[in-house]
């Protein structure tokens, strides 16, 4: 499930690349190119048609991007990393032996 969702994402996240191209910042952009009257769709309507495109795949991301996470593969055991692994072979077994101080080293200071 996880894997079908990922190729969603990945497909709607081209195509809403696509479509943001293909808009143009002052209002023109597909529209532009087809500038003859005999036109079934107008350049208002494509403007429309690229906006509500772009608003839909935005919220299909998002959407989608919702269930990858939830349908996400957890792991089923216990996985530790290698440098979990060697940190612990390279701790000393117990605290080195330090001098204690005796009282005689004690009465002498005084």
């Amino acid at each position: 499930m996880f894997t079908i969702i990922m190729t969603f994402i990945v497909i709607v996240s081209v195509l809403l690349i696509l479509i943001v191209l293909a808009q143009n910042p002052k209002g023109g952009g597909l529209a532009s190119n087809f500038a003859g009257s005999n036109q079934i769709m107008g350049v208002r309507r494509t403007a429309d048609f690229l906006e509500k495109a772009t608003w839909t795949l935005a919220i299909a991301l998002v959407v989608l991007s919702f269930l990858a996470t939830v349908t996400m593969p957890k792991p089923k055991t216990e996985q530790k990393s290698a440098i979990e692994d060697k940190v612990k072979e390279t701790q000393p077994s117990a605290l080195p032996n330090f001098p204690m101080p005796t009282e005689q080293s004690q009465d002498s200071a005084k």
